[in-house]
């Protein structure tokens, strides 16, 4: 599962919404990262700075058509193994690494 962020556009979408063996942020153009994060209901930003803590309620909403019975399933697998790493928080955020993209030309 792969979030991206747009700064530019204040714009959040996922990719991906079935792979449940990976799970992170991709950041792209310019902006207040914070803010859009806020903004957009996706969560918050981590106070470490290289993360995301996102709303698990939000992640559904973005996954779309996609979040039926087989995607809770595999989203709370996902969970599952994220709580067991220290990787969901005590609201149930679920912390996802931010990859910062390389403008393209």
């Amino acid at each position: 599962m792969l979030i991206v962020i747009d700064l530019s556009r204040s714009s959040v979408s996922l990719r991906h919404p079935d792979e449940f063996s990976r799970f992170s942020v991709a950041v792209e153009g310019t902006g207040d990262l914070p803010e859009v994060v806020r903004g957009s209901g996706l969560g918050r930003l981590a106070p470490d700075g290289e993360h995301v803590v996102v709303d698990p309620v939000a992640l559904r909403a973005l996954a779309g058509p996609a979040a039926g019975e087989d995607w809770d399933q595999g989203f709370a697998g996902m969970c599952a193994y994220a709580a067991g790493k220290g990787w969901v928080e005590p609201d149930g955020g679920v912390l996802a690494h931010i990859e910062r993209r390389a403008p393209t030309s």
